[in-house]
């Protein structure tokens, strides 16, 4: 049951490869990303709950926000590939999907390939085969992915090339985070698992945790209700601000209503340099950002926001470099 951990062939009429993995907190080259279409539309007065929304997207207002946001990335050097660009099998499934702009959400990119999630909602599902197929035409091969058995695993968080960061939120199935870590183990050092609240609001691992620097982070520590360390010897429960501390990383707490305009759910766009809404954070933490010497890039959105997610979210790092 759950994860199984494979070897990619690789097809010979699939397209060039590129550069991939996002182990290391490098400079930040490209990205894949959807922009929205007709899809949004599917979301109405009567089921946007369903479709997970927080309300009804002003349709325009939404692509040509994100549109935007697009165009930040650009100017800032960020190569954006466009899904629909590398779908072909599935291109259908896609005006059925209105939550595909999340991309975040639905896999991870290793050096050693890309960790697809299975989503749970009923509105999400087969995301994962849309993103797959897209990755596998970008040359991107799959590391990780949930082929089998009854659960869910909707993301985790990559720290180092050794360390892995897993949150138990109500996305995931403890079953396939168990069989997750275990396979995980043969090719990481050490895998951080928390669990949270069982509430949307800490619905994804991003929503507790997010990495500013090698040594500095945001986190809301309130949700941490039990963390602890797993390797291939042992597992043993710690206390995670005190583990990351002797790692070297300092963390800078938020408040509860800063955690819930998803503080922690920014984008680096290399050490020190984040992308994030302008609304995210209070006075006090990007005060506190300020005297670390970190760059914040605002970036205002309100229509975007509808979707109840992150710049994070609608953003999949496909590769970092450290020049």
């Amino acid at each position: 049951m759950g994860c199984e951990i494979e070897d990619f062939d690789r097809d010979e009429n699939a397209r060039p490869g590129i550069a991939y993995g996002c182990d290391e907190l490098g400079r930040l080259k490209s990205v894949l990303m959807h922009t929205p279409g007709e899809e949004l539309s599917l979301v109405n007065e009567s089921n946007y709950k369903h479709w997970l929304y927080d309300k009804v997207p002003d349709v325009s207002r939404y692509i040509k926000e994100h549109r935007s946001y697009q165009e930040l990335l650009e100017s800032n050097g960020v190569k954006v590939y466009e899904l629909e660009d590398y779908v072909d099998e599935n291109i259908d499934l896609i005006r059925r999907m209105p939550n595909l702009t999340f991309l975040h959400d639905i896999a991870v990119i290793s050096e050693k390939g890309a960790i697809l999630s299975r989503m749970r909602p009923p509105a999400r599902e087969k995301e994962e085969v849309v993103v797959k197929e897209a990755l596998s035409n970008l040359g991107i091969p799959i590391f990780s992915e949930f082929n089998e058995g009854k659960g869910f695993f909707e993301g985790c968080l990559l720290l180092s090339k050794e360390t892995i960061f897993v949150a138990d939120t109500e996305r995931h199935t403890y079953s396939f985070i168990s069989k997750f870590i275990s396979n995980v183990l043969k090719e990481f050092d050490e895998v951080i698992y928390v669990r949270v609240p069982k509430a949307r609001r800490y619905m994804h691992p991003d929503t507790v945790f997010n990495r500013i620097r090698e040594d500095l982070a945001l986190a809301y520590l309130p949700a941490f209700e039990e963390t602890c360390l797993f390797t291939e010897s042992y597992r043993k429960r710690i206390d995670f601000k005190a583990f990351m501390r002797e790692k070297g990383v300092k963390i800078i707490p938020v408040s509860d209503t800063e955690q819930r305009r998803l503080a922690c759910s920014f984008v680096p766009l290399e050490s020190g340099t984040i992308f994030h809404y302008e609304t995210a954070l209070d006075k006090k933490t990007k005060k506190n950002l300020e005297n670390e010497g970190v760059e914040i890039i605002p970036f205002g959105a309100d229509a975007l926001r509808a979707g109840g997610g992150s710049l994070r979210c609608h953003t999949l790092r496909l590769c970092r470099r450290k020049d």
